[in-house]
Protein backbone atom coordinates (compact mmCIF):
# COMPACT_ATOMS: atom_id res chain seq x y z
CA UNK A 1 0.00 0.00 0.00
CA UNK A 2 1.72 3.59 -0.79
CA UNK A 3 2.06 5.78 2.26
CA UNK A 4 0.15 8.21 0.89
CA UNK A 5 -3.12 5.64 1.01
CA UNK A 6 -1.95 4.96 4.96
CA UNK A 7 -2.12 8.20 5.74
CA UNK A 8 -5.36 8.57 4.11
CA UNK A 9 -6.91 6.02 6.34
CA UNK A 10 -4.64 8.15 9.40
CA UNK A 11 -6.01 11.24 8.61
CA UNK A 12 -10.10 11.46 8.72
CA UNK A 13 -9.54 14.82 11.02
CA UNK A 14 -8.40 16.54 8.21
CA UNK A 15 -10.89 17.13 5.98
CA UNK A 16 -13.93 18.58 5.75
CA UNK A 17 -14.69 21.72 8.83
CA UNK A 18 -11.40 20.76 10.38
CA UNK A 19 -9.59 22.69 7.27
CA UNK A 20 -10.92 26.03 8.58
CA UNK A 21 -9.36 25.16 12.22
CA UNK A 22 -6.31 27.16 12.07
CA UNK A 23 -5.36 27.91 16.18
CA UNK A 24 -3.77 25.76 18.55
CA UNK A 25 -5.26 24.26 21.17
CA UNK A 26 -4.71 27.32 24.15
CA UNK A 27 -2.60 24.66 26.23
CA UNK A 28 -0.22 24.99 23.23
CA UNK A 29 1.13 21.39 21.29
CA UNK A 30 1.08 17.92 23.40
CA UNK A 31 4.10 15.74 23.27
CA UNK A 32 2.66 12.42 21.55
CA UNK A 33 -0.28 14.05 20.53
CA UNK A 34 1.07 17.04 17.66
CA UNK A 35 4.55 16.01 17.97
CA UNK A 36 7.23 13.17 18.84
CA UNK A 37 10.41 13.90 20.57
CA UNK A 38 13.00 12.00 18.24
CA UNK A 39 15.67 9.80 20.52
CA UNK A 40 18.48 9.97 20.04
CA UNK A 41 18.61 13.50 18.58
CA UNK A 42 19.45 13.66 15.16
CA UNK A 43 22.44 15.84 13.95
CA UNK A 44 22.00 18.68 11.44
CA UNK A 45 23.53 19.94 8.94
CA UNK A 46 23.28 23.90 10.15
CA UNK A 47 26.08 26.13 11.59
CA UNK A 48 25.72 27.05 15.23
CA UNK A 49 22.96 29.36 15.72
CA UNK A 50 20.99 28.44 13.01
CA UNK A 51 17.71 25.76 13.74
CA UNK A 52 16.95 22.87 11.08
CA UNK A 53 13.75 21.82 9.63
CA UNK A 54 13.46 19.36 7.22
CA UNK A 55 10.69 18.55 5.01
CA UNK A 56 10.11 14.94 3.99
CA UNK A 57 7.70 14.97 0.66
CA UNK A 58 6.80 13.01 -1.95
CA UNK A 59 5.47 14.79 -5.22
CA UNK A 60 2.61 12.16 -5.68
CA UNK A 61 1.63 12.56 -2.29
CA UNK A 62 -1.84 14.54 -1.74
CA UNK A 63 -1.49 15.28 1.70
CA UNK A 64 1.96 17.03 0.69
CA UNK A 65 0.25 18.87 -2.16
CA UNK A 66 -2.41 19.58 0.45
CA UNK A 67 0.27 20.71 3.23
CA UNK A 68 2.52 22.93 0.41
CA UNK A 69 0.51 26.20 0.71
CA UNK A 70 1.26 26.50 3.97
CA UNK A 71 4.58 25.49 4.15
CA UNK A 72 5.20 27.99 1.43
CA UNK A 73 4.00 30.69 3.44
CA UNK A 74 5.66 30.00 6.55
CA UNK A 75 8.85 30.03 4.93
CA UNK A 76 8.79 33.35 3.54
CA UNK A 77 7.69 34.62 7.12
CA UNK A 78 10.10 32.00 9.43
CA UNK A 79 12.57 33.24 11.72
CA UNK A 80 15.65 34.82 10.20
CA UNK A 81 17.97 32.12 12.05
CA UNK A 82 15.05 28.56 10.76
CA UNK A 83 16.88 26.70 7.56
CA UNK A 84 14.15 25.26 5.89
CA UNK A 85 15.62 21.39 3.81
CA UNK A 86 13.03 19.84 1.55
CA UNK A 87 14.06 16.49 1.26
CA UNK A 88 12.19 14.55 -1.02
CA UNK A 89 11.37 10.76 0.87
CA UNK A 90 11.78 7.52 -1.09
CA UNK A 91 9.98 5.11 0.60
CA UNK A 92 9.26 2.66 -2.33
CA UNK A 93 11.25 2.13 -5.74
CA UNK A 94 8.68 4.20 -7.81
CA UNK A 95 9.19 7.34 -5.56
CA UNK A 96 12.70 7.64 -6.37
CA UNK A 97 12.45 9.23 -10.18
CA UNK A 98 10.22 12.11 -8.27
CA UNK A 99 13.13 12.71 -5.86
CA UNK A 100 16.26 12.42 -8.41
CA UNK A 101 14.16 14.82 -10.38
CA UNK A 102 13.51 17.65 -7.38
CA UNK A 103 17.67 17.17 -6.99
CA UNK A 104 18.25 17.81 -10.96
CA UNK A 105 16.25 20.85 -10.40
CA UNK A 106 18.36 21.82 -7.11
CA UNK A 107 21.38 21.51 -9.38
CA UNK A 108 19.77 23.26 -12.58
CA UNK A 109 18.61 26.07 -10.40
CA UNK A 110 15.36 26.11 -11.38
CA UNK A 111 13.89 24.96 -7.80
CA UNK A 112 11.99 28.24 -6.99
CA UNK A 113 9.62 27.75 -10.68
CA UNK A 114 9.67 24.01 -10.17
CA UNK A 115 8.77 23.05 -7.12
CA UNK A 116 4.93 24.64 -6.84
CA UNK A 117 4.58 23.38 -10.57
CA UNK A 118 5.40 20.10 -9.97
CA UNK A 119 3.29 19.93 -7.64
CA UNK A 120 0.71 21.24 -9.47
CA UNK A 121 1.38 19.49 -12.55
CA UNK A 122 0.71 16.28 -10.72
CA UNK A 123 -2.68 17.04 -8.70
CA UNK A 124 -3.64 19.47 -10.28
CA UNK A 125 -3.49 19.20 -13.87
CA UNK A 126 -3.57 15.29 -13.51
CA UNK A 127 -0.46 14.22 -14.88
CA UNK A 128 1.11 11.26 -13.49
CA UNK A 129 4.64 12.10 -13.28
CA UNK A 130 6.30 8.42 -12.50
CA UNK A 131 9.52 7.69 -14.94
CA UNK A 132 12.95 9.63 -15.72
CA UNK A 133 10.89 10.07 -18.76
CA UNK A 134 7.74 12.13 -17.60
CA UNK A 135 9.94 14.57 -15.27
CA UNK A 136 12.33 15.71 -18.00
CA UNK A 137 9.57 15.84 -20.40
CA UNK A 138 7.94 18.16 -18.27
CA UNK A 139 10.95 20.07 -16.89
CA UNK A 140 11.93 20.44 -21.20
CA UNK A 141 8.11 21.96 -21.32
CA UNK A 142 7.75 23.64 -18.75
CA UNK A 143 10.99 25.40 -17.70
CA UNK A 144 13.43 25.04 -21.18
CA UNK A 145 15.56 22.22 -19.54
CA UNK A 146 17.94 20.92 -22.10
CA UNK A 147 16.69 17.01 -22.16
CA UNK A 148 20.76 16.31 -22.81
CA UNK A 149 21.22 18.06 -19.59
CA UNK A 150 18.87 16.58 -17.89
CA UNK A 151 19.83 13.26 -18.30
CA UNK A 152 23.33 13.57 -17.53
CA UNK A 153 22.62 15.40 -14.03
CA UNK A 154 19.54 12.70 -13.34
CA UNK A 155 22.35 9.76 -13.11
CA UNK A 156 25.11 11.59 -11.75
CA UNK A 157 27.21 10.82 -8.70
CA UNK A 158 25.97 14.17 -7.49
CA UNK A 159 22.57 13.18 -7.63
CA UNK A 160 23.51 9.41 -6.67
CA UNK A 161 24.81 11.34 -3.58
CA UNK A 162 21.74 13.29 -2.43
CA UNK A 163 19.78 10.04 -2.94
CA UNK A 164 21.66 8.16 -0.59
CA UNK A 165 21.47 11.38 2.33
CA UNK A 166 17.89 11.34 1.51
CA UNK A 167 17.35 7.32 2.24
CA UNK A 168 19.40 8.10 5.04
CA UNK A 169 17.23 10.91 6.95
CA UNK A 170 14.37 8.81 6.40
CA UNK A 171 15.29 5.86 8.04
CA UNK A 172 17.15 7.91 10.82
CA UNK A 173 13.58 9.50 11.63
CA UNK A 174 11.62 6.64 10.83
CA UNK A 175 9.82 7.58 7.76
CA UNK A 176 8.81 4.03 6.77
CA UNK A 177 6.64 3.96 9.50
CA UNK A 178 4.99 7.28 9.67
CA UNK A 179 4.83 8.10 5.67
CA UNK A 180 4.99 12.17 4.56
CA UNK A 181 4.35 15.02 5.26
CA UNK A 182 6.47 15.20 7.83
CA UNK A 183 8.72 17.94 9.78
CA UNK A 184 11.88 17.51 11.77
CA UNK A 185 12.76 20.29 13.69
CA UNK A 186 16.33 20.21 14.77
CA UNK A 187 17.14 17.00 14.66
CA UNK A 188 14.91 16.72 18.64
CA UNK A 189 10.96 16.77 17.01
CA UNK A 190 9.01 15.73 14.84
CA UNK A 191 5.67 16.67 13.47
CA UNK A 192 3.38 16.40 10.71
CA UNK A 193 0.39 14.12 9.14
CA UNK A 194 0.96 11.24 11.63
CA UNK A 195 -0.70 12.49 14.11
CA UNK A 196 -3.65 13.66 11.93
CA UNK A 197 -3.12 17.36 12.62
CA UNK A 198 -5.56 19.53 10.41
CA UNK A 199 -2.72 21.00 7.86
CA UNK A 200 -3.22 24.75 8.89
CA UNK A 201 -2.04 23.41 12.38
CA UNK A 202 1.10 21.85 11.36
CA UNK A 203 2.98 25.00 11.17
CA UNK A 204 2.40 26.49 14.39
CA UNK A 205 3.16 23.20 15.56
CA UNK A 206 6.74 24.08 13.57
CA UNK A 207 7.01 27.19 15.53
CA UNK A 208 6.20 25.82 18.43
CA UNK A 209 8.85 23.61 18.95
CA UNK A 210 11.46 26.41 16.95
CA UNK A 211 10.71 28.55 20.05
CA UNK A 212 11.60 25.79 22.54
CA UNK A 213 14.75 25.26 20.47
CA UNK A 214 15.36 28.87 20.63
CA UNK A 215 14.68 29.13 24.37
CA UNK A 216 17.37 26.32 24.87
CA UNK A 217 20.00 27.56 22.77
CA UNK A 218 23.09 29.20 24.70
CA UNK A 219 23.44 32.75 24.05
CA UNK A 220 26.49 32.61 22.88
CA UNK A 221 25.09 31.21 19.97
CA UNK A 222 22.40 33.31 19.49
Amino acid sequence: MRASLFLALLLPAVTGTAMADTALPTAGPKLGQQYQVILPAQPTSTKPGQIEVLDFFWYGCPHCNALEPYLESWEKSKPADVVLVRVPAILQPDWEPAARAYYVAEALGILDKSHKATFDEIHQNKDNLQTEADFERFYVKAFGVDPKRFESLYSSPAIDAKIAQANVLAARYGLMLLGVPNLAVNGKYLTGAFFGIPYPQIMPVVNYLIAQEEAAMPSAVK
